[in-house]
């Protein structure tokens, strides 16, 4: 039986892996998974943030960094 990720493996659960097992797909896999689900967790996330109204300060900051981050890519 070849060991393979799952899309079963409940969240929150710890997954040991032998270092027998390292050099086998089971890693990259196990990491592919994770990495998926960190970045679904963040996009959701940052959507929910998105929804929310800023307080005018922090609209002024935001505005400032976006201002001053693309005056940096201008110039890069």
């Amino acid at each position: 039986m070849g060991h393979r990720a799952s899309g079963d493996w409940p969240e929150g659960y710890m997954i040991v892996v032998p270092h027998s097992w390292r050099d086998d797909h089971l890693w990259l896999d196990i990491q592919i998974e994770t990495q998926e689900r960190i970045g679904t967790a963040l996009r959701e996330m940052y959507a929910d943030l998105e929804r929310l109204s800023l307080s005018p300060n922090l609209i002024l900051l935001v505005r400032q960094i976006e201002a001053g981050r693309s005056a940096s890519e201008a110039h890069g």
